[in-house]
């Protein structure tokens, strides 16, 4: 059996493990997501306050291999420390990564080691896969212990979307937004397009903030949207990562009434901050979207569009594409503080 042995590397260090060892560690990684991505974490390690650092947490063979690792941040200021993942609540997916990710004797020592990190900070794991490793251990964790856990639902659909299969009543309304759609692009110019290079992201970026905006003007902010004090974040975390991004969006006479970001790996695609007009609700512009964009995908080969965390009506809404669904667990040391 292998010992397992624990260390973190913090702020100058850990940015070298980033840079120097993540990328190794996420290529031979098939179930790591874009989330743990070198690109995406070292871009937000960039954007990280200057009251915060990132911290790598990983676990060792004798020699010094890394066996598995986790990308945090802690966050520094009045009364005690907070650790999160690096890049929450942004990423939709946190995972170890690194050859004995999945590997329970592997994951349970680093969850060990974060239960003991509540007695300086306090702790808040949060969208950690539920079926991971790590995310067994942290549900075990939370039962043992003064720790709270939540669950989220995740959707992610098959592609392609098989709509014959569908219940009858979700065929009907997918055949009844498609006719309005058709009559709509036999009158008026209908364009789906996606970005191909980081200008035409930034560009596609600043439209779909102009929509999400609109959106939710005069409402509460949606709690995995775009919020308007972190745009420029963003578009720095976009300008690094390039294309490893884009953006889909659906016009009609050249104005752009829906909008999406997605991040891909292999033959699976994230998607990320939907946005659309709200003067054009009455014609489903989102489904619009996801029905071009599902189609453009299976024909690239992707095989799995995830759609992310789900709550509220947006579970209805993902339904009418047959996703499968799972959790995520978020794991709490103090939920009153950790939630502040």
């Amino acid at each position: 059996m292998t010992t397992v042995h624990l260390r973190e590397y913090a702020g100058p260090a850990a940015m070298d493990v980033l840079t120097l060892q993540w990328r190794e560690l996420y290529a031979n990684d098939s179930s790591a997501t874009p989330f743990q991505s070198p690109g995406w974490l070292t871009a937000w390690a960039r954007q990280l306050p200057h009251t915060a650092v990132p911290v790598v947490l990983a676990a060792t063979n004798a020699s010094g291999r890394i066996l598995a690792a986790l990308a945090l941040a802690r966050h520094t200021g009045a009364g005690r420390d907070r650790i999160v993942p690096l890049s929450a609540p942004h990423a939709e997916s946190v995972r170890l990564i690194g050859p004995r990710a999945n590997d329970p004797a592997v994951a349970q020592p680093l969850a060990f080691y974060l239960l003991l990190a509540d007695g300086t900070a306090d702790v808040a794991l949060t969208d950690v896969i539920a079926t991971s490793a790590l995310g067994s251990c942290l549900s075990a964790m939370c039962e043992s212990s003064t720790w709270s856990a939540t669950t989220t639902a995740c959707a992610a659909v098959p592609l392609p979307v098989r709509y014959e299969s569908l219940p009858t009543s979700t065929r009907r309304q997918h055949v009844r937004r498609r006719r309005v759609w058709a009559r709509l692009a036999s009158e008026q110019e209908v364009t789906y397009t996606r970005t191909r290079h980081t200008d035409d992201l930034l560009e596609a970026f600043d439209v779909l903030c102009e929509l999400h905006a609109k959106r939710w003007e005069g409402h509460a902010p949606h709690p995995n949207g775009l919020r308007a004090e972190e745009t420029d974040q963003w578009r720095a975390v976009l300008r690094d990562l390039g294309n490893e991004a884009f953006i889909a969006s659906l016009a009609v006479k050249g104005q752009v009434i829906a909008a999406q970001l997605l991040l891909t790996r292999g033959t699976r695609c994230y998607s990320l901050i939907p946005a659309m007009d709200p003067a054009q609700l009455h014609l489903a512009p989102g489904h619009a979207l996801l029905r071009h964009l599902a189609q453009s995908l299976a024909e690239e080969g992707i095989r799995i569009l995830d759609l992310g965390r789900t709550t509220g009506t947006a579970r209805s809404y993902k339904d009418q594409y047959a996703p499968e669904w799972t959790s995520a667990v978020s794991a709490l040391s103090a939920p009153h503080r950790a939630a502040a």
